[in-house]
């Protein structure tokens, strides 16, 4: 007599795998369903295989894996830089497979501040200058005209510890300053989520643990930071790691 009938490979799920059976709650950044990203060629490239996850409102993720695991178009598809071939992704409440282009750009510049390796710092710009830059591209917000922008570059500033640098140009300043200024940058919006693609790749020991330090105080105060990065000390100061392979993901115990 045959047993019973052998089970396919699990979905890809973190803990408190999503309810799909509505919208989420108020305190869910980040829900993706049963994510797929397929590039077509020959054969068919999957880089992302029923990909769930659940980041909640205040939580620090790491997400870790080898290269060509997927981690690129799971950053992509985070930032709403690339689509889902299927699958839904709920941002903060919106969902948004069904947005076009304009809403998607909208709604990515209001809800998602972006942390990269390299600064992306204007040599010829002071400090502050760089900061309200995040500005000058994006559609304003309610009650956050061009008036209040000096104003609001300095709070970011002084919320990552350098508003005694406000006036110098970033070739005065050390990697770590120069990253808590694209910190800095990417506040400027008032984002839900803080999405850092290796934000210490470029830094030594020193400057690393000032800006996980900062990581860290943000997180105190509530902010949504999802983590992309191969160094495991800097994984290891997340509340929670999941790790990319071959497209699907898996929780670890830190």
């Amino acid at each position: 007599m045959s047993g019973p009938p052998t089970a396919g490979p699990p979905p890809s799920v973190a803990p408190d795998a999503p309810d799909v059976s509505g919208v989420p709650d108020a305190d869910t950044v980040i829900q993706l369903i049963d994510v797929r990203r397929t590039f077509d060629s020959v054969p068919p490239v999957h880089a992302l295989r029923d990909v769930n996850l659940t980041v909640r409102r205040g939580e620090h993720l790491s997400i870790v894996g080898p290269s060509g695991s997927g981690k690129s178009t799971l950053l992509n598809t985070l930032g709403l830089l690339d689509r889902p071939t299927s699958g839904a992704y709920w941002l903060d409440g919106v969902e948004t497979n069904g947005l076009g282009d304009l809403e998607r750009t909208s709604l990515r510049g209001s809800r998602i501040g972006f942390v990269f390796q390299s600064f992306h710092l204007l040599p010829y710009r002071t400090v502050e200058e760089n900061v309200m830059l995040a500005e000058t591209y994006r559609r304003p917000r309610p009650g956050r005209g061009r008036a209040g922008r000096l104003a609001r570059a300095r709070q970011a500033l002084e919320r990552v510890g350098l508003a005694h640098r406000a006036g110098f140009r970033p070739d005065r300043l050390s990697g770590g300053e120069r990253q808590r200024v694209a910190i800095a940058r990417a506040l400027m919006s008032e984002p839900a989520l803080l999405l850092c693609d290796e934000p210490t790749g470029n830094l030594d020991s020193e400057n690393t643990e000032s800006v996980l330090n900062l990581f860290g105080r943000l997180g105190d105060q509530g902010m949504t930071l999802v983590v992309i990065t191969h160094e495991e000390a800097v994984s290891g100061r997340a509340h929670r790691r999941v790790r990319i392979r071959d497209g699907r993901l898996t929780e670890e115990h830190l």
